[in-house]
């Protein structure tokens, strides 16, 4: 009886280490943001944040690009949290060509609106746009790819998804062709030409 109490007792103590000793260990994964911006200080600074917001809107829809972005810029300085200033900011610059501004602008504000995924995924598709004018072309496929998962019914990043991969296949056939004209011995033409000089 004495061997069965003491097997028992064995039993629970190793039981009690192994469980212990799983829930010790834990992965901690830390992302490094940036500190938010400090918000507007008072109700009075919100509400000209969004007249900005509204007057550069109307520049942005007139083509007024100049004047929008000065609109958007003042709505951000009265309220650095105005997701929808950085937003329009961002299209303001997209529309003006101006696209490594861009990807900045759209950047900052789905990072602050994170929770609405359709309106995070409309803005994923803009900011690929814009990669692929900068010649991004790997982010602006993730850009997509992310797209298509916050809003499966997104088919402007479907559309833009397989234009690019499009985009992309004659670019790696162009590459493989550009190594076919490599001779074993590393000179390029292979044997198409001979320059030699007489």
């Amino acid at each position: 009886m004495k061997k069965i109490i003491t097997f028992a007792l064995f039993l629970v103590v190793l039981a009690l280490l192994t469980v212990s000793g799983c829930s010790t260990r834990r992965v901690v994964v830390v992302q490094k943001t940036s500190p938010p911006p400090p918000a507007a200080k008072n109700y009075g600074q919100t509400v000209a944040s969004q007249k900005h917001v509204n007057n550069g809107v109307k520049h942005l829809n007139r083509g007024n690009y100049a004047k929008a972005a000065k609109e958007f810029n003042k709505a951000i300085a009265a309220d650095p949290n105005n997701w929808e200033a950085h937003y329009y900011l961002g299209l303001t610059y997209h529309r003006w060509k101006r696209y490594h501004e861009s990807v900045n602008s759209f950047r900052v504000a789905i990072d602050m609106n994170r929770n609405d995924n359709r309106w995070v995924s409309k803005v994923r598709v803009h900011l690929g746009v814009s990669l692929e004018y900068v010649g991004n072309y790997e982010e602006a496929q993730s850009e997509y790819k992310l797209a298509i998962t916050l809003n499966p019914e997104n088919k402007e990043a479907y559309q833009r998804l397989e234009k690019l991969k499009a985009k992309k296949k004659p670019q790696k056939e162009q590459k493989k062709d550009e190594k076919k004209k490599y001779s074993a011995d590393g000179e390029p033409g292979g044997d198409d030409d001979n320059d030699d000089d007489d």
